[in-house]
């Protein structure tokens, strides 16, 4: 404090309340962004320290006024009559030792609203600081919630991707499978179709085989037939088998058709 505002306490008391003022709008501004109930209890409580800091000043100045009216009571009575001079100097000194005490009770009420203003401002600053804490916190966590959110969209799209292949290689296999299965269908189909055919050739081919055995044979039996007969009728009077008789050609011609119709 300057050494003429402390032999002036009204003046360092009006100096403090301005920078009271100045240090409650500092800490409004500052605690605009917090709590609203906690800032304005904080503000009100500023606010009654300086309200009772205004009326300990307008005491004080009251009283001061009241010891300098009573000094110039004191004054004018000892000027009027020499004659109370000591009493009037005995209550001069009465005034200034009242005016100290107010001085001094002044001097205690300024120090008592500097700290209450110096309190609440470290108390918006604590507060400020606690709500930028939050809010780092708040952001830090908003980031790594995206970069989780980013992660996981990533993620889904390479999985979404997987099974997007995965669904075209099936597909693919699925058809692959589809025209080998088709074109394995069409060789069973054309084996088949050629076994079909190979077995109805062999079968004409055993068919006729037989036929032409059974004309051999027809022929075979006809010539030991026609020489049994030779032999057994000499000079052509011998008795020849009739012809539909169990020894002639005719009656073993039909066994022969139905053994060949058997093989074939």
């Amino acid at each position: 404090m300057p050494p003429g505002q402390a032999a002036d306490p009204l003046g360092a008391l009006e100096a403090l309340i301005r920078q009271a003022g100045s240090l409650v709008a500092l800490a409004r501004g500052q605690v605009a962004a917090l709590d609203p109930e906690v800032v304005a209890a904080q503000l009100a409580e500023a606010e009654a320290a300086r309200r009772r800091a205004e009326a300990r000043a307008v005491t004080a100045e009251a009283r001061a006024a009241e010891a300098e009216q009573e000094m110039l009571a004191a004054l004018e009575a000892a000027e009027a009559a020499h004659r109370g001079r000591e009493a009037a100097e005995e209550g001069a000194c009465r005034a200034r030792e009242e005016t100290a005490q107010a001085r001094r009770e002044l001097a205690e009420e300024v120090a008592r609203a500097r700290a209450d203003a110096e309190a609440a401002l470290a108390r918006a600053d604590r507060l400020a600081a606690e709500a930028a804490g939050i809010a780092e916190t708040a952001r830090t966590e908003r980031d790594q919630a995206g970069e989780q959110a980013a992660a996981a969209v990533r993620a889904a799209e390479a999985e979404l991707a997987r099974a997007r292949q995965a669904e075209t290689d099936a597909r693919e296999q699925a058809r692959q499978t589809r025209d080998d299965a088709a074109r394995e269908r069409e060789a069973l189909a054309g084996q088949y179709q050629a076994r079909l055919e190979a077995a109805g050739q062999l079968t004409e081919a055993e068919r006729a085989r037989a036929l032409r055995a059974e004309q051999r044979l027809d022929a075979d039996r006809e010539r030991h037939d026609s020489l049994l007969a030779a032999l057994t009728a000499p000079g052509g009077k011998g008795t020849q088998p009739a012809a539909g008789g169990p020894g002639g050609p005719a009656g073993r011609r039909p066994r022969a058709r139905s053994t060949a119709g058997n093989t074939s």
